[in-house]
Formats: structure tokens, C-alpha cells, sequence
């Protein structure tokens, strides 16, 4: 029995002096590559801060410049006036209703025809322009 004890201590001595550096080394390389992934997640998590950051940001001027009267008071003013002209003389060319509504003189008539435009046409394509500008600008 003694002797199965001392061949037992022995073989426990000798695995454990072979085994104890390699699971000690093993440890080490765990913990570097999960400090390694702790400083990576850090970083990402820094970068995604910084970039909601930067929307919040870009969200805030943007309703500043929407909720600015003078742009409405300019839609009103300028917009509004050209639109019902425009649309009384067309309804009057095409129905014929009789109301005898001249067209706007030379210079004139292209700048109404502007204004219109942009309510109809430049106005609803500005999100698609938008959003292709921003496509592009994630492709670089």
C-alpha cells in the first residue's frame, strides 16, 4: 500500500509540475484574447456613441431649420399666390369656364412657372435625392 501512495505522489508531482505551466499558459492567452475583445467592443461601442451622437446632432438643426417661421411666411407669400394663378388659368384654358384670367407677362411667367415647380416636382423628389446622397456617401 505505501508503495502505490509514493508511486501515486510521485506521478501527482511530476503531472502536476508538467500540467500547472501549461493550463497557466493556456490562462494567459484566454485572458489576453478576452482583454483583446473587451478593448475591441469598447472601441465599437465608443464609435456607435459618437455616431448617434453626430445624428442626434444633424436631427436637432434640422427641425431648428423647419421650425423657422420666415420659410412658411416665404411659402405663403410667394408660393401660395403663384400656385392659384397658375392653376385658375389652367382651369380656365381647359374647361373653358370663362373667366378670362390673363397669363402673368414675360419675365414673369418663368418665375411663376418656378415657384409651381418646386411644390410638385423639386418638392417630393428632394427625399430621393436626399436619400441617394446619402447611398452614395456610404459606398466610399
Amino acid at each position: 500500500m505505501f508503495v502505490i501512495t509514493a508511486i501515486g505522489s510521485l506521478l501527482h508531482s511530476v503531472i502536476s509540475g508538467i500540467a500547472a505551466p501549461l493550463f497557466g499558459y493556456l490562462g494567459k492567452k484566454q485572458e489576453v484574447q478576452l482583454d483583446g475583445f473587451r478593448n475591441a467592443t469598447g472601441f465599437d461601442l465608443e464609435a456607435y456613441k459618437a455616431a448617434l451622437d453626430a445624428q442626434i446632432e444633424t436631427s436637432r438643426i434640422r427641425a431648428s431649420a423647419n421650425s423657422w417661421i420666415g420659410a412658411r411666411i416665404i411659402t405663403m407669400v410667394a408660393g401660395l399666390p403663384a400656385a392659384l394663378h397658375f392653376a385658375a388659368v389652367m382651369l380656365d384654358s381647359t374647361f373653358q369656364f370663362g373667366w378670362g384670367i390673363p397669363k402673368v407677362p414675360a419675365p414673369y411667367d418663368s418665375y411663376e412657372w418656378a415657384i409651381v415647380q418646386s411644390f410638385f416636382i423639386v418638392a417630393p423628389a428632394m427625399p430621393l435625392v436626399s436619400a441617394t446622397a446619402a447611398w452614395l456617401s456610404r459606398k466610399r
